[in-house]
């Protein structure tokens, strides 16, 4: 019943749907109601859906046909969980091990003003990134 129902418009929380960890004005909520009657619309976000429903004032799963959270690491059509990765479960521990090592071993050997110490954070590797600091 949509105008153009092949064509999906998707969104990025931050900075577009809303002000950057702000929630949604009554005046996106209408342009996205209007825009999803001619086609289909997604939304894309850094945040899980818990963060994400917060801003969009519970709206994510109901406003709009699919919430990609996590940077796309998980994914929902409606309120239906299609699919979630992280890169633990994607590489293995072995593979995981070899690329950490691997960076590790790079940074150690740059030369660079300042250079204190680096991590690998483990919960955002759980999540789906590798963050080097």
């Amino acid at each position: 019943d949509r105008e153009l129902p092949d064509t999906l418009c998707l969104f990025d929380v931050d900075g577009t749907l809303t002000a950057a960890r702000d929630i949604i004005t009554e005046e996106m909520k209408a342009f996205i109601g209007k825009l999803r009657k001619k086609c289909v619309i997604g939304l894309v976000g850094g945040s899980d859906l818990n963060k994400i429903q917060e801003q969009l004032q519970q709206t994510a799963c109901t406003a709009y046909d699919f919430t990609f959270g996590e940077n796309g690491l998980t994914a929902f059509r409606g309120a239906e969980e299609l699919e979630t990765q992280s890169f633990l479960s994607f590489l293995g521990e072995e593979r995981l091990q070899k690329l950490v090592n691997f960076v590790l071993k790079y940074i150690a050997n740059l030369e660079i003003p300042q250079k204190r110490s680096v991590t690998i954070d483990h919960n955002a590797i759980q999540i789906g990134c590798v963050c080097v600091c």
